[in-house]
């Protein structure tokens, strides 16, 4: 089973057999705890029949926590909450094999308390279906957040009546019935689903539709390759904040989730620099500089979320200012603000590590084997998390600037998110074991019509690892084929640890002297 058990799993004797209509009492929990047990076993409750499965609210525990004692007449479960006892009847239809349930004694619960994928839609857009059936899979691994990228330089992809130009000018989106579903959808399901709407920078999905947005408010056109792209809000118009409030309401009202991801990301200030109303704001405030200016715009549109009863969520960059909204969950990607993240997390912040040298599954299995991933520690570039500076959990991420296609989407991810699942519910085991797990887990998978990335290539070596990381490195870099392209982005100069990680974690010493050859081309 995956994950593995963190606590203890006492096997017994016989098995419990699961019959088509079943008794299920339910004592201090809401029905919908029991909604995804039900579709996935193709079971129905009944009103009559003798009480076979009894669940019940035990406040002593955990919210994630259960307990659970499975014996040949019935199945009885303690749990701290709706989602204690989501996990509890995961386990079960985890087990159960011909209708049967071994008997066992279970006590579980989580190591974190964050356990996400965040999947890029505004790339490449992907059905909600699709996006429906990846909640399926990792909620069976007992991940409890899908973080949703919906917006970016390439797209928006959420409908809005206020300002409906966004997802025509887009053409991809979800409707809001869409979206309420696949909320629904999860939530049976126990997990979260935390939108993201990149802010300031990665903004040309708004500023095609919106352009006096921007510091220069001319027309710009949605991006068709990725980058980081120079034109991004403008941090000094009042008009900005306004159409953010009324923006992030609408938004807001489809996501019942406490936290809200603002990005906060690449944001190039070339355009800051040279606006005067963000120069005026700036000298108005006193700032010591851009990053603080971002700062500053950070904590404006905190406090919108405030206002809707949201958390705001940044990337790991937003660090560079001196004035991080209070109350900012921290989500670290880049060792290029390892330190930052480290003095963050000592002065108390909650952070998530998704470091993208480790656990980026838009990068091959060539860069970021299974192996690897099994075997990632959370850590601040080169140093280890000390015992007080820990992560609230973990998440993988996949972009999609090179993912078009369902198929390829599900490969990236499956099966390497059973090793962030294992990892953030129970910790580190025997890969092997692990590995042999994964095995049983991907014949589910391929029963569900999922698409699974063959063993052959789970951790791959000799040449084929080395052509395939080097042509997505080739592609993930691109050649500017226009002017136009050129002057629009700015890319930044990485700093020595950025390469340093680059050359050893997802290549081995063979490699450097053609990864060298290939980059003074």
């Amino acid at each position: 089973m995956i994950p593995a058990v963190n606590g203890v799993c006492t096997p017994g004797e016989g098995s419990f057999f699961l019959p088509q209509s079943i008794g299920i009492g339910l004592a201090g929990m809401e029905e919908s705890c029991i909604s995804a047990f039900l579709d996935r076993t193709g079971r129905t409750r009944s009103r009559e029949e003798k009480l076979r499965l009894r669940i019940r609210r035990d406040e002593a525990l955990a919210p994630e926590e259960y307990r659970m004692r499975i014996t040949s007449e019935d199945i009885r479960i303690r749990a701290g909450s709706e989602r204690g006892a989501i996990w509890a009847l995961t386990t079960i239809v985890n087990k159960m094999r011909n209708n049967r349930i071994p008997c066992a004694t279970i006590a579980d619960q989580p190591k974190l308390r964050h356990r996400g994928l965040m999947v890029d839609c505004a790339r490449h857009f992907f059905p909600a279906e699709e996006i429906k059936r990846i909640i399926e899979q990792i909620a069976r691994a007992k991940m409890n957040v899908l973080h949703w990228h919906l917006a970016d330089d390439q797209g928006w992809r959420i409908q809005s009546d206020r300002f409906p130009l966004l997802h025509e000018t887009s053409g991809q989106y979800y409707t809001k019935e869409e979206i309420r579903d696949v909320v629904r959808f999860a939530g049976e399901r126990g997990v979260e689903v935390i939108p993201e709407i990149d802010l300031p920078g990665h903004t040309l999905g708004i500023l095609a539709a919106y352009p006096e947005h921007s510091c220069g408010g001319k027309p710009v056109r949605l991006a068709d390759r990725g980058g980081i792209y120079k034109t991004i809000l403008c941090a000094g118009k009042e008009s900005t904040y306004g159409f953010l409030e009324e923006l992030l309401g609408e938004v807001c009202e489809l996501f019942p989730s406490e936290y809200f991801h603002i990005g906060g990301d690449e944001a190039p200030k070339s355009e800051w620099k040279t606006c005067p109303d963000c120069q005026k704001k700036k000298e108005e405030l006193g700032l010591a500089g851009w990053e603080d200016l971002q700062g500053y715009f950070a904590g404006r549109v905190a406090d919108l979320l405030k206002k809707y009863g949201k958390k705001p969520v940044c990337w790991n960059d937003l660090l560079q200012t001196k004035n991080v909204p209070e109350g900012m969950r921290c989500q670290y990607w880049t060792v290029e603000y390892a330190e930052q993240t480290a003095e963050f997390a000592r002065r108390g912040g909650e952070w998530i590590y998704s470091d993208m040298f480790e656990i980026y599954f838009d990068y091959p299995y060539s860069m970021s084997p299974l192996k690897k991933v099994y075997e990632t520690t959370p850590h601040f570039g080169k140093k280890p998390c000390g015992k007080d500076e820990g992560p609230v959990g973990m998440e993988a991420c996949v972009w999609t600037e090179q993912i078009r296609e369902s198929e390829n989407l599900e490969e990236r991810i499956f099966p390497r998110i059973y090793a962030v699942a294992e990892l953030a519910w129970s910790g580190r085991g025997k890969y092997r074991e692990f590995e042999k797990r994964i095995e049983d887990e991907v014949l589910r998978l391929r029963q569900d019509a999922i698409h699974v990335m063959p063993k052959e290539r789970w951790n791959p070596g000799g040449k084929e690892r080395r052509e395939e990381a080097f042509a997505f490195l080739k592609a993930m870099g691109g050649t500017p084929d226009d002017a136009a392209w050129a002057e629009s982005v700015e890319m930044p100069e990485p700093g020595k640890e950025f390469v340093y990680n680059m050359a050893t974690k997802f290549f081995r010493p063979s490699d450097l002297p053609a990864l060298m050859k290939m980059y003074r081309r």
